[in-house]
Order: structure tokens, then C-alpha cells, then sequence
């Protein structure tokens, strides 16, 4: 038997890239090694004023009693459970997944001092999620979140509106009718005059 034959007949086992364990989709979904660089530690200061933050409802059942000096009322506001320092969708995904099998496994978690209907908001796919958040700091050493991506929401949908209506003038100013009233009167009808810009335009959210 030749050294070739027996090179064939070698283990399989002893072969690196037949290694299970060598397999790279085994492997975890989330490196855990770049979790200092995604993460805020809980008592470092964010680098700016909005920061995203996985966060969910207070709940002492699930967070314990809030400290006596507390004068907030923390019972009422979205604690935070993490701060990101960059957009790790990798890593936010893991962290949001971990903290919904924790609330669907956990059954004295579904009731709720203060929201009645707390046990179908925690069953929503979509309860912890990543937020824009202003994080702050009660008396009691908590950090809190008050929510900002619902501005998001609203920008997005006074966009499409606006979106909507520069394309309406735009085709009536191509018209015949506004072009040879603009030519007479040295303006556009009135139908179309005004062209709406991204200036002021959340202006009728003003109370």
C-alpha cells in the first residue's frame, strides 16, 4: 500500500474542515466579542441627546419595587434595558428576541399595576423593538426612556402627503388653462400657487 492510499484512507475525522464545530453557521447569531463596542455600559453617559434603546413598561413583578426615594413615579415610564451606540442590527435583533421569550415565558409578568390591558401589550410581536429615546436619570438611580421615533411616524406621513400634492401641481401647472393664465396674469391659478415645501411643514401639529 502506497503512501497516497493511506493518505486516502486517513480518519475523516481528523480532517479540520469536517469539523462541526469548525462550521461557520454554527455559529452563534450574535458575536458576543463586539458587544463592548454596540453597547453602553449602565453607567456610561450617551454621546448624544437621542440614542437608541430597547426599553420596555415597568413592571415590579419583573424590575422589583421602585427605591423609596424615588419621587418620579418610574411605574409609569418605559425603562430602559439597553443603549446602542451604533445601529448593530445584528446585535439589537438578538438582544430585542431574548428579552420577548423572556416576557411570553414569564406568567406572573402579565398583569400590570397601572395598564389593564398589559398582558396583550407584551404578546405583540413588536413590544420590544428598537426606539429613539431621550434617556433620563430618576432620584431612584433609574434610567428611563421617553419615546421620539412616533416623530418618525409623523414626519413620514405629512411627507407622503406633501409628496402628494407637489405632484398634483406639478401636473396642473403643465395644463394649458394655468400656463395661458400665467401668461396674462404673471401668476399661477390658485389651485396651484402654492408649492409646498419641507419648511414649516409640521407647523399644523402646534397646539
Amino acid at each position: 500500500m502506497t503512501d497516497r492510499d493511506t493518505d486516502n484512507d486517513s480518519d475523516p475525522d481528523s480532517d479540520p474542515d469536517s469539523d462541526p464545530d469548525s462550521d461557520p453557521d454554527s455559529d452563534s447569531e450574535y458575536e458576543y466579542d463586539s458587544e463592548e463596542d454596540d453597547i453602553y455600559d449602565t453607567d456610561e453617559h450617551s454621546l448624544t441627546r437621542y440614542t437608541i434603546v430597547i426599553c420596555e413598561l415597568y413592571n415590579d413583578k419583573i424590575h422589583g419595587k421602585p427605591a423609596p426615594i424615588n419621587n418620579f413615579g418610574v411605574e409609569y415610564n418605559y425603562l430602559v434595558i439597553n443603549r446602542f451606540k451604533t445601529l448593530n442590527i445584528k446585535c439589537i435583533n438578538y438582544v430585542c428576541n431574548c428579552y420577548l421569550n423572556l416576557n411570553l415565558n414569564n406568567a406572573i409578568a402579565t398583569e400590570h399595576n397601572i395598564f389593564r390591558n398589559y398582558g396583550n401589550i407584551i404578546q405583540r410581536h413588536d413590544y420590544i423593538k428598537p426606539e429613539i429615546a431621550e434617556c433620563l436619570y430618576l432620584s431612584g438611580g433609574e434610567c428611563v426612556a421617553i419615546l421620539k421615533t412616533c416623530w418618525i411616524r409623523i414626519i413620514q406621513r405629512v411627507w407622503k402627503r406633501i409628496y402628494r400634492d407637489r405632484e398634483r401641481i406639478c401636473r396642473e401647472r403643465c395644463s394649458f388653462k394655468a400656463l395661458k393664465h400665467r401668461e396674462i396674469y404673471g401668476r399661477w391659478p390658485s389651485t396651484c400657487l402654492y408649492f409646498p415645501s419641507l419648511k414649516g411643514m409640521l407647523s399644523s401639529l402646534h397646539s
